[in-house]
């Protein structure tokens, strides 16, 4: 941190120095940085919630311009600072997080699978619904069976 305090300030003022600094090692540009910070603070964001965020820092004009600064931040060769997350059922983007705090990411899907609906490793939906209908039906014979007693 930097004081940052002016002529006059009643209270002393800092300014964070995250990157490009000449004691630091990481250069970002500054749609890299605006990118980073807001992942820093809010957790992981799709694209369009990071051009809409990150808004304030930096000029991004649309969702392809905050893709390719992504791309980017993956493909470094001083190692990557942002991963990509599995895309999540419902959604349509899928959402990407910093790698600064040393936290592996949850791991990515390789093929989509056959159905949308259902999740690998879960039961079919007949033998969802079947075991549903019996468990119904169990329920009913007890609440007939306190009815019969009452």
């Amino acid at each position: 941190m930097l004081e940052k305090s002016g002529f006059g300030s009643r209270v002393p003022k800092f300014q964070h120095l995250f990157c490009n600094t000449q004691f630091g090692s990481l250069r970002f540009s500054p749609q890299g940085t605006a990118i980073v910070c807001e992942l820093l603070l809010r957790g992981p964001q799709t694209p369009g919630e990071l051009r809409t965020h990150a808004a304030r820092l930096a000029a991004l004009h649309d969702v392809s311009e905050v893709e390719s600064e992504l791309e980017d931040l993956m493909t470094r060769p001083d190692g990557p600072f942002v991963a990509r997350l599995s895309r999540e059922p419902g959604r349509r983007e899928s959402r990407y997080m910093h790698l600064f705090s040393g936290d592996a990411p949850p791991a990515a899907e390789t093929e989509p699978a056959a159905s949308p609906s259902v999740a690998a490793g879960t039961p079919r939906i007949g033998e969802r619904l079947s075991a549903l209908e019996a468990e119904v039906a169990a329920l009913r014979r007890e609440l007939e069976a306190l009815k019969a007693r009452a």
